[in-house]
């Protein structure tokens, strides 16, 4: 990540080295956010996992947050009801793009093996420096970390009165514990009231996820920013984030809960029922749209993508004391189905004119494809 001052009011930017130039393109922060909360998602690949996103948009929207969600590749199917969701103003649908080289200068040369978790990181400051100027607060989650607030009926308020209580935090962590719940396998079926009598609670709690106040960040990190006071961290007991890996098939083989295994109590998390109530309602009324009606067919009932990818990183790095390789997909296998297709970020990619110490590549014209398949 580099960081400069620039003159006001810019409109060109350049990089030169011993008399080559090259323009660089930029795009100005955001000045205004959809809601004063931002929930930015990592990016997503292979998505197939619709039923988490469900949980997640709705209880987003409850508490009145807008998501920022990062997208590599998602089941076509799946990208259509986000799309839907994206028209009625629940979130923002962001590329999250490969690095390629028009110009590489060298055939042996693969950046991809080298990103950590498809540069996560990356996204998360993208998403950090969009509304650093424009949003109140900033959560920075996976798209199975679903925070119920426990004190007030908005997070606005919730964050709001932790910065009241300690005006000298630097962010707000939050606990992850495990959960599961059984899930529908189609959207005609899906009942959230049916969603929280399933949930069940696991013991102990996995590393936090932060909310921050943008204007005390320019950067982050995968949990936390390296540039923080942890001293001045406020670390919340509860409650903690309902953490979603792994919802349970109703006839699916569900295969990853026996390779990783946790034992699951009864639901140790506080949601009123005047939420539920309001979810249900809120999904009823998005269901009954004639264009997700259409979409809801097509959905999947079983997951396909989701236990390769897991028994890939079970054997990368979950299960592995030290690493030895840059975790992430690129070296998982991943199938490709007739019967599922996926939409996948590309652009066009530039190369600047060689330079020394630096040459700058980029991409400009961002699209969605259908021609590149499921892969990360």
């Amino acid at each position: 990540m580099a960081r400069t001052n620039t003159v006001e009011n810019l409109t060109k930017l350049e990089m030169e080295s011993n008399g080559t130039k090259v323009e660089i393109p930029f795009k100005m922060a955001r000045y205004k956010a959809p809601k004063p909360v931002i929930i930015c998602i990592s990016p997503q690949f292979v998505a197939e996992q619709w039923q988490i996103f469900m949980m997640q948009i709705h209880v987003a929207h409850r508490f009145g947050a807008h998501l920022h969600l990062y997208l590599i590749s998602i089941l076509e199917s799946y990208f259509d009801l986000m799309k839907e969701y994206e028209k009625q103003g629940y979130l923002t649908i962001d590329f999250w793009l490969k690095i390629k080289f028009a110009d590489p200068k060298s055939p042996y040369f693969e950046p991809n093996v080298n990103t950590e978790l498809r540069n996560q990181i990356g996204a998360q400051m993208d998403c950090l420096l969009q509304y650093k100027e424009a949003a109140e607060y900033i959560a920075f989650f996976d798209m199975d970390d679903v925070l119920f607030p426990k004190n007030y009926p908005t997070y606005l308020e919730e964050f709001t009165a932790e910065w009241t209580l300690k005006p000298n935090a630097t962010s707000v962590a939050y606990g992850r514990r495990e959960h599961e719940f059984i899930k529908a396998e189609t959207l005609a079926e899906y009942s959230f009231n049916e969603l929280i009598a399933s949930l069940k609670s696991a013991k102990g709690v996995k590393t936090a996820k932060l909310v921050v106040k943008p204007e005390l960040h320019n950067t982050t990190g995968l949990h936390f920013s390296l540039h923080e006071d942890y001293r001045l961290r406020n670390n919340k007991t509860s409650p903690h984030i309902v953490h979603v890996q792994r919802p349970v098939q109703k006839h699916g083989s569900n295969e990853v809960k026996k390779l990783w295994k946790f034992a699951f109590g009864p639901l140790d998390e506080k949601i009123r029922k005047e939420d539920i109530d309001a979810i249900e309602e809120d999904i009823q009324r998005i269901r009954n749209l004639s264009s997700v009606a259409e979409i809801a067919e097509r959905l999947p009932k079983e997951d396909f993508y989701f236990p390769i990818v897991f028994k890939c990183y079970l054997s990368q790095f979950y299960r592995r004391p030290v690493l030895t390789e840059c975790p992430n997909a690129e070296r998982c296998f991943l199938p490709q189905k007739e019967n599922l297709k996926c939409i996948h970020s590309d652009a066009n990619y530039i190369s600047g004119p060689s330079m020394s110490p630096f040459t700058y590549h980029f991409t400009n014209n961002s699209f969605w494809s259908k021609d590149i398949g499921c892969y990360q």
